[in-house]
């Protein structure tokens, strides 16, 4: 397939979260130890919550070889050293842990993978999970607004009810500067210091208000306090709950995960043409984060047709949108539109426009 995100530049981590959820990956796969996966590496995240559900096997995949060389860092972690080393090097506990999670890591890396983590930990003191390029413009905004307003976007963490809470942020955020501040700064010019502009070619609309429409529907049904996603979006990594991680840094998991390991298989190289190559004729499930951005909706259809139609072994796959809505008018013959739906109303990051699930036949048949 072909995609914008060949024509970007990709010598370096363009995220380091995956912003899809995982409860939402979790119910749209329904991953049994019968099943194959291809996911797609962004940050790893998914991927290693994806091993917990223990798959047969599990590949790996991206264009971009800093994103699967970061995901070999964490595997790294995961296999030899232990949970604090992983949360600490993450950043969850804070800049000033990194650096000694860093030592305990280093001497067992070969020179060359030395050198270059050196270098990412000396740009990137506060960890990896703010390093990304998307991540790093989505951290400037709160700092940037003033103190009053950063004090009351903290206080939303307060609530423990979606009425008061929605309440709170109708009579104090939204009609204050918040929203103008809000719309300007994640508005598509803006936008393109974390995301590039080549990844908009195919976006109609602007995208500032629609996520402020989107954020406000979050918090109207939606708690804050218990959200990783939004935690994680205005505030940075600290101070977040463990118990609302992702499933793959909890200490619980920990070890789980270093024994699903070796299921794990990492490749770099474009999805659809791994799904329709000899060597993905095996996967029968295809988490594919939101890859479907960056291509027309024509060139979507074909990829469609020919997902569902070339392939011995029936597929289900799902993907997310962001500013398009890919399958919204074609492919309808394999979307699921009732699970869908409600996996869109449930997603866990507010950001998102939909959520798509795709399969060749009946999922009872899958099973």
């Amino acid at each position: 397939m072909h995609t914008e995100f060949e024509n970007v530049d990709l010598n370096l981590i363009r995220y380091s979260l995956v912003w899809e959820g995982y409860d939402t990956l979790y119910n749209a796969m329904d991953i049994t130890p019968k099943d194959d996966l291809l996911m797609v590496t962004s940050a790893g995240c998914n991927v290693l919550n994806a091993l917990l559900k223990q798959p047969r096997s599990l590949t790996s995949i991206d264009l971009n070889p800093e994103q699967n060389r970061l995901l070999l860092l964490k595997t790294h972690i995961i296999e030899h050293l232990e949970h604090d080393v992983l949360i600490s090097l993450m950043g969850f506990n804070g800049m000033k842990d990194v650096a000694g999670a860093w030592e305990s890591v280093a001497p067992a890396l070969e020179p060359t993978l030395r050198e270059h983590w050196e270098d990412f930990f000396a740009k990137h003191p506060g960890g990896i999970i703010s390093a990304g390029k998307l991540e790093t413009y989505i951290h400037h905004f709160l700092p940037g607004l003033p103190e009053e307003l950063q004090k009351k976007v903290r206080h939303l963490l307060s609530f423990t009810e979606t009425a008061a809470q929605y309440e709170y942020f109708l009579t104090n955020l939204e009609k204050s500067e918040f929203k103008a501040r809000f719309i300007e700064y994640f508005d598509q010019q803006n936008l393109s210091k974390g995301r590039d502009p080549q990844l908009f070619k195919y976006v109609k609309e602007s995208g500032g208000e629609l996520f402020y429409n989107r954020l406000k529907v979050f918090i109207s049904n939606q708690l804050v306090r218990d959200n990783f996603y939004f935690r994680f979006f205005m505030f940075g990594p600290e101070e977040i709950p463990e118990i609302i991680l992702p499933p793959c840094y909890r200490k619980e998991n920990f070890l789980k995960l270093r024994a699903q390991l070796p299921k794990l298989n990492i490749v770099t190289g474009e999805a659809v043409e791994y799904l329709l190559s000899p060597e993905g004729q095996k996967i029968n499930k295809a988490g594919l984060s939101n890859i479907f951005e960056y291509v027309s909706q024509s060139h979507f259809e074909e990829v469609c047709a020919n997902l569902f139609t070339m392939r011995k072994l029936p597929l289900r796959m799902v993907y997310w949108n962001l500013l398009q809505s890919q399958g919204e008018t074609t492919c309808l013959e394999f979307r699921l539109e009732g699970e869908s739906n409600k996996l869109t109303r449930k997603e866990a990051c507010f950001y998102f426009m939909n959520v798509r699930v795709m399969e060749s036949v009946p999922h009872s048949i899958l099973k």
